[in-house]
């Protein structure tokens, strides 16, 4: 029993490859904040990291009722996405955001998840699975295809400091994203320190620009 996250560039194929594999096997799929939250017009400074919060202690519950629960991107996107942008979108610098998630790691309201799919195809794929997709609307595409590079490198940082955490995976098409995902599914949750991780990826942060 474990908790994956599927990350990757907008309409690379996330959510679809996560719905097809909770038809086929024994899977809970937590979305994104802006899909499973309203927003809040008085929402405060760490409104939005604490709905990661709340989708790590959804996954927490649906451990007990499924084999696998698939975050539908990271818990830990305020990190990711801020550095891809150089810290200037929200206001929250990264020591900041730091400080913020230790403080939850500590009272164990978060985790890292047990393994990451980074999922990852051309720009062209991407502009043309967006325009062949009507079940979404996708704001700020064109941001999002601004930051495919860093983010991915973010990610494959993460490997650095655990060896195969994150698995880079080309999405070909949807047969074989599952394929190769339920083929490296780890067997349960694993042991391991989130707050060291989180000192290592942020500290490889301040010593890398996006």
């Amino acid at each position: 029993m474990a908790v994956i996250c599927f990350e990757g560039a907008s309409a690379v194929g996330k959510t679809t490859t996560a719905i097809e594999i909770a038809r086929k096997t024994n899977t809970y799929i937590i979305p994104e904040v802006d899909l499973l939250f309203e927003r809040s017009k008085s929402e405060t400074k760490t409104w939005y990291l604490e709905r990661q919060v709340e989708r790590w202690q959804i996954a927490q519950e649906k451990l007990k009722e499924y084999d696998t629960v698939i975050l539908d991107g990271d818990i830990f996107q305020p990190i990711s996405y801020n550095w891809c942008f150089d810290f200037k979108l929200f206001n929250q610098n990264l020591d900041f955001i730091y400080d913020s998630y230790l403080k939850e790691i500590k009272a164990g309201r978060i985790k890292f998840p047990d393994k990451y799919f980074y999922l990852y195809t051309s720009q062209a794929n991407l502009r043309y699975r967006k325009e062949n997709d009507d079940s979404r609307k996708r704001g700020n595409f064109e941001k999002h295809l601004e930051i495919v590079e860093p983010h991915q490198r973010y990610y494959e940082a993460l490997n650095q400091f655990v060896p195969n955490y994150v698995q880079p995976m080309e999405a070909k098409n949807i047969e074989e994203n599952i394929k190769e995902i339920i083929d490296n599914l780890p067997s349960s949750s694993l042991s391991r320190s989130s707050e060291k991780l989180l000192h290592s990826i942020t500290n490889w942060l301040k010593n890398n620009k996006a």
